[in-house]
């Protein structure tokens, strides 16, 4: 399946190639078959016959040489001929003088065959069993074959004077013939070969030019025209089929080009009237849009007004009663140090109340700021000591990583003790059943700016994704009815913002918020600004009716 798979994703010249590759090979291999079934009987009988050649031209030399008078001679020219004459594995030379006698072997230890120049043999049991039938090609030859096909037995007689000397036996290889018949068909594959090659080469070529060409130029033209380049065409250099292609491709084009033309002329007039009306639809929403925004903060504007109106009248007598007898006590000291210092604690959150009322009152205006150095430090320590009644009657454990070389900062005690009392009690609402409070200061470098950082952290109840980004709108709360009014992150959010700094908020339900207040170490040209508008700005009864109930 791979293999499948893998050949698909071949070229249609590589797919030819192959296939003619494979045709021819296979062709080849067939004629190869073919060629040394044809070759090997006519070229075994060429061997056949040049080894009778070769075996009387030494029978007629190893007479005329008078070798046969000499046995070492007669060795000697054995050996050479073994030699020289391919084929020859085994020479004997048998004389007659006399008695038959071995007078020379080139094999001393191999079997000897006794024959003799006329057809038989002496031992005719050792012929039957070790040799085929006999053939006599001329009157002083004969030639027998061994059983396993391999070798040629061929004898010779020896003349001298006309008269019977004795023989020569050549124990010839046929294999010679297989070695030439394979040599042919080598030699014919491998031009074969070569000739494949070539065509391979031609046919290359020809696609190169022919069908490569012409196909990969319409391939770039379609290229072109799918990423919207609908004026490119095809060259179409020839007249056959691929030619014919090609124009095809390029009038298709035209057609597509003045379609799409048409086509982007009407989806432009179409376009630019459906900009103009969502433009005039835009404008329409946005007018909309901020009218709802200016009527929904003048409605939580009224309603902060109305409420603070009523706090003042409501607070304003208890109030006075209660800062009454406080200054009474701490006047008579009749109290240890302790009592005394609980009793100017009580006065001036007595007076906090007093300006978080004012503040209420004057909502629509910015604060009035009393500006001064701020150990952040150690208004977090007293926000701490402060809370912590109700932290350990909630069991909230506290942990505060205050480190002493933390800048002073410029702002209003007063207001920066409010913004983290009211991030404190928000924790301690957010965590009921108890949990952990995390308060962390750091200095930290804002645009080439020395700022200091505050982290409140709690483990309590968390606030959803959709309520993060209306957390600071005036009269918006998550808390129960009459436990929130809403207004006290947003007044912690503008106290932050007239004295130059930001706050923010990050949160997942059941896991905890984590409040962020950067406060600038010097932001006095801002808070004097500040300071200015609410002077310029200072009016209301509300103010007055309190400050007369107090």
């Amino acid at each position: 399946m791979q293999v499948f798979k893998s050949a698909r994703r071949l070229g249609l010249q590589t797919k030819i190639i192959i296939l003619f590759v494979v045709a021819v090979v296979c062709l080849l291999a067939v004629s190869t078959f073919i060629a040394m079934l044809l070759t090997r009987q006519p070229v075994e009988e060429e061997v056949y016959r040049r080894a009778l050649t070769q075996a009387r031209l030494a029978a007629h030399n190893l007479v005329n040489d008078g070798a046969l008078q000499n046995p070492q001679t007669l060795a000697h020219t054995l050996r050479q001929m073994q030699h020289d004459v391919p084929g020859v594995r085994q020479a004997d030379v048998y004389l007659h003088a006399g008695h038959r006698r071995l007078a020379a072997t080139t094999e001393p230890t191999a079997t000897h065959l006794e024959l003799d120049h006329i057809p038989g043999i002496q031992d005719t049991r050792w012929a039957s069993q070790h040799l085929h039938e006999f053939e006599r090609p001329n009157p002083d030859q004969y030639t027998t074959e061994t059983p396993d096909g391999k070798y040629w037995i061929i004898s010779t007689t020896l003349r001298d004077r006309g008269k019977s000397a004795g023989c020569l036996i050549l124990k010839v290889s046929k294999l010679r013939s297989n070695v030439i018949t394979q040599n042919i068909v080598a030699d014919n594959f491998l031009l074969m070969l070569c000739s494949l090659i070539f065509l391979i080469f031609v046919i290359h070529g020809f696609f190169l030019k022919s069908v490569r060409g012409p196909v990969k130029e319409m391939i770039r033209v379609m290229e072109a025209a799918e990423g919207g380049q609908l004026n490119v065409r095809a060259r179409a250099g020839s007249e056959d089929e691929i030619g014919q292609l090609a124009r095809h491709l390029n009038r298709m084009l035209d057609r597509i080009e003045n379609f799409n033309s048409e086509l982007a002329r009407k989806i432009k007039d179409a376009t630019l009237e459906l900009e103009r009306r969502n433009e005039e639809l835009t404008r329409i929403n946005e007018e909309l849009f901020e009218t709802q925004r200016t009527l929904a903060r003048s409605e939580r504007l009224a309603v902060a007004g109305q409420l603070a109106a009523s706090l003042a009248h409501e607070i304003g007598t208890p109030l006075n009663s209660i800062s009454g007898h406080v200054q009474l006590m701490a006047r008579q000291k009749t109290g240890d140090e302790a009592t005394h210092r609980r009793l100017q604690i009580i006065q001036k959150q007595i007076d906090n109340i007093v300006r978080i009322v004012k503040q209420l009152l004057s909502w629509t205006r910015k604060f009035e700021l009393h500006v001064e150095p701020v150990d952040i430090r150690h208004l977090l320590e007293e926000a701490i000591l402060l809370s912590s009644p109700a932290l350990e009657a909630k069991k909230i454990k506290v942990r505060a990583d205050f480190p002493p070389d933390c800048p002073q900062v410029y702002g209003d005690v007063g207001y920066l003790q409010q913004v983290f009392l009211n991030l404190i009690n928000n924790s301690m609402d957010a965590m009921p059943r108890g949990g952990r409070l995390d308060l962390r200061l750091s200095p930290l470098t804002h645009r080439d700016s020395p700022c200091v950082v505050v982290e409140i952290k709690d483990t309590g109840e968390g606030i959803a994704l959709e309520n993060l980004e209306h957390i600071f709108d005036p009269t918006f709360t998550t808390k129960r009815l009459g436990t929130g009014t809403g207004l006290g992150l947003a007044i912690c959010h503008q106290i932050v913002q007239q004295h130059g700094g930001n706050i923010a908020v990050e949160s997942e339900v059941k896991r905890g918020a984590c409040f962020r207040i950067t406060l600038p170490v010097d932001g006095r040209e801002k808070m004097e600004a500040a300071v200015t508008m609410a002077h310029a700005s200072a009016s209301g009864s509300g103010d007055e009716h309190l400050s007369a109930s107090i």
